[in-house]
Formats: C-alpha cells, structure tokens, sequence
C-alpha cells in the first residue's frame, strides 16, 4: 500500500503566515492553537493507501498543559538552583559549578519531556478511525536516555549508533495501533557502519585540537615559540573544514538511520517499506532554506520600508534617515532627541522587528524546508500486509494529561 500526498504549497504558505501573525499579535500565546491547525493540515495531506491521518488535538490542552508545566519547574528550578549555588559557593567561592550541575540535571528533564510529547502526539493521531498510543514510561525512559548516554560519552562516540537504536526500540515497542504493538526490529550494528565517517571525522578534528594544545603547553613550558606558524594555520583552518564535514555525514546518517529503523518496524503483520533519498533530503533543506533565508530578508525588507514612513509621519526627526529609519531605531542610532523617538520605543521597535523577523523566517521555513520533507517522506513510505489491518481493534482513549507542556517549557516544542 503506497502513501500519497497531498498537499499544496499555497494553502500551507497562507495557513503559515496567518496563524504566525496571531501568535505575534497575542505575544506567542497562539502558538498551541498554530501548531494544532498546522498539525491537522499536515495530518491530513498524508495518506497511506489513500486514507488520510488525522489529527485530533486540541490548542486549549496544549495551553493548559504548558501553564501546569511551567509552575511545576518554576518550583523545582527554582528551588534547586537555590541549593546549588548557596552549595557552589559555600565549597568553590564561585557560582560556575553550579550551573554545570544544573546542566547535568536537566537532560534527564529533556529526555522525560519529549517522550511526554510524543505521547501526547500518538494519543491524538488516529488512521482508518483507529487511535495510536505510547505507553506511560517517561521517568523509565530518561533514566535509559542517560544510561546510553554515558556510554556514548565514556567510548568517545562509538555508542552512539546504539543509543539512537535503543532509544528507537525504547519507544517503538510501547508504541500501539489500536490494540496492536508495535515492535522495532534489527540490530545497532546495522547503523554502524552509516556512523563511521562521523565519527572519523570528529575523532581527527579533536585529536588535532589536543595535539596543538598539548604543544602549546609543553613549548610554553621551555619558553620556546607554539608551533611553527605555517602548521598552526594549517590546522586551525583544517579543523573547522573537517567538523563541517563530519556535519555532513551525520546528516546522511541520520538519514540513513531512519530509512533503517523504519525498515524493521512491524505491527503483527504489518510492515513499513521506506526508500528515502539522502540527495533528496540534502537537495530539500539547501534550497529551501536558500529560498527561506532570502525572502526572509525580501519581507523584512518591505515591513521595514514600511515601518520608515510610518515612524517619520510621527517623528520627522527622523526624515534624514529615509527607508532606513526603521534601522536606525532599531539600532538605537536615533532616540531621545528634538523630534526622535524615546529610549522605551526604540527598545520596543526593535523588539517587534525582532519578532517579525522570527515570524517570517518560521513561515518561509514551514512551507520551503518542512513540507517538501514531509512529502518526500509521504511518496517514499509504503506498508504491507495490508490484509491484517481489518483484524486490529479501536483502543481506549489516552487523555495524555498535560499535553505537550513540558516539552513547550524546554522549547522543545516548536516544530510540529
């Protein structure tokens, strides 16, 4: 059974730029009733054997959710970092170990809020009628995110093939269609050898790194020169060269890895079937976000032109600027002078530009980069044994209480 879809650039490009104004309007409270439209609208161009997915969310969950949230880490944030810092400065004199601390302790938090989310997403979604679950094991689940982590860190990146398996099974098989599991096949070594240009790649840019910090300190130490001047540039240029490089092949392997996983995903006896094009997707997000960053630039360039003339109706100070007396405000070159704009609105001028230009790059970004992906993902999935589809039972609704909030909290929130 092939997946279709279908959507069109123009009805998400003006859903997008609507629903990002009000957000803007009510100073981001419209954010959870954005993300719920653009969820249905997404939803429901995908269409496995012609059957739409659908989204039932709603953005008053999602709000009360983040409110519940949010005084739930004031609270415990606020008490801890109390703690650590009275304790940082009692032991160490100086607040800086306590902020790693606290860093520490928060990743843990992100992995228990963003299975929180998913669990929420998978509550809502439904296909063929029929509702997707995730199993409540959020605390479980971070305590194993950090466990695989600390085996990633302790064999410099070696494990990580094996974390984004487990982590991937973690969730797959708590996953369920109906009252079917799902189970995530395969082995971590099938990711292995996708990771292995990565990891080369960030193996040599650290060695060089410690290479030439190592002989700075030991030169340093007999008052002789750092390395000759010709190596050190050599090196210092190289290394950013290799890590973008390693960026480049971690993108592939995240591809790669996807196309692998979804490949050994089962449901009973249905199956997923997934042909995902690395070129594709790299071709995808260059262009698009080509194509994002320049009529980002085109649309400020207009709000910003048009600020001007209304700035300079009401402070003809400003006149000697021109169309660039949006700019200046914002730069705080013009204020508080005979005919200028105040100090306070400069500052909220530049506040709204700023705003402004967050909310146009998310639009141009929604329709440009994330709905192409989505449909290269959509044409290139297909599922089989079809057959077993009438045997799957309807399962009880999860209520999934406090929605995506924590995960909003984190910011961990704003794609859809």
């Amino acid at each position: 059974m092939k997946t279709e879809f279908e959507g069109r650039v123009g009805p998400i490009l003006s859903l997008s730029l609507w629903t990002a104004t009000l957000s803007v309007l009510t100073l981001g409270f419209y954010r959870f009733w954005m993300k719920t439209r653009l969820r249905r609208h997404f939803w429901s161009a995908v269409r496995p054997d012609g059957t739409p997915l659908e989204y039932v969310g709603k953005g008053i969950e999602k709000f009360t959710g983040f409110l519940i949230a949010l005084v739930m880490l004031a609270l415990l944030i606020g008490v801890l970092a109390l703690v650590l810092v009275y304790a940082s400065y009692a032991v160490f004199q100086d607040e800086v170990e306590a902020y790693l601390v606290a860093a520490v302790i928060a990743l843990p938090l992100i992995y228990f809020a963003s299975y929180r989310a998913k669990r929420y997403v998978y509550a809502r979604t439904r296909w063929r009628g029929i509702r997707f679950g995730l199993e409540p094991a959020a605390g479980k689940y971070a305590m194993v995110a950090m466990g695989h982590l600390f085996l990633t860190v302790i064999t410099l990146g070696f494990l990580w093939p094996r974390m984004t398996f487990k982590l991937e099974k973690f969730r797959t098989d708590r996953t369920f269609f109906g009252d079917q599991r799902l189970h995530q096949g395969g082995k971590w070594t099938g990711l292995a050898k996708s990771f292995l240009p990565t990891l080369m790649c960030l193996w040599l840019a650290f060695g060089m790194i410690a290479y030439m910090t190592f002989q700075q300190v030991t030169t340093t130490a007999k008052n002789n020169s750092f390395l000759e001047e010709t190596e050190t540039l050599q090196m210092i240029a190289f290394t950013p060269l290799l890590l973008l490089v390693g960026l480049f092949f971690y993108l592939r392997y995240r591809v790669v890895a996807l196309r692998y996983l979804a490949n050994h995903k089962t449901a009973g006896g249905v199956g997923m079937i997934s042909r995902l094009s690395f070129p594709r997707i790299l071709g995808i997000n260059i262009g698009g976000y080509l194509l994002t960053n320049i009529c980002t630039g085109l649309a400020m360039l207009v709000v910003g032109a048009a600020a001007s003339g209304i700035l300079i109706l009401f402070y003809p100070g400003l006149a000697d600027f021109g169309i660039f007396a949006s700019g200046a405000v914002r730069e705080g070159t013009a204020g508080d002078g005979d005919g200028l704009p105040s100090t306070g609105l400069t500052v909220a001028f530049a506040l709204f530009l700023y705003m402004a230009t967050l909310l146009f790059f998310s639009v141009f970004r929604q329709t440009f980069v994330l709905f192409p992906t989505w449909r290269h993902y959509a044409n290139t999935l297909s599922l089989t044994g079809g057959e077993h589809l009438a045997q799957i039972k309807q399962r009880d609704r999860d209520h999934a209480g406090q929605a995506e909030g924590m995960a909003e909290a984190f910011d961990l929130g704003a794609a859809i």
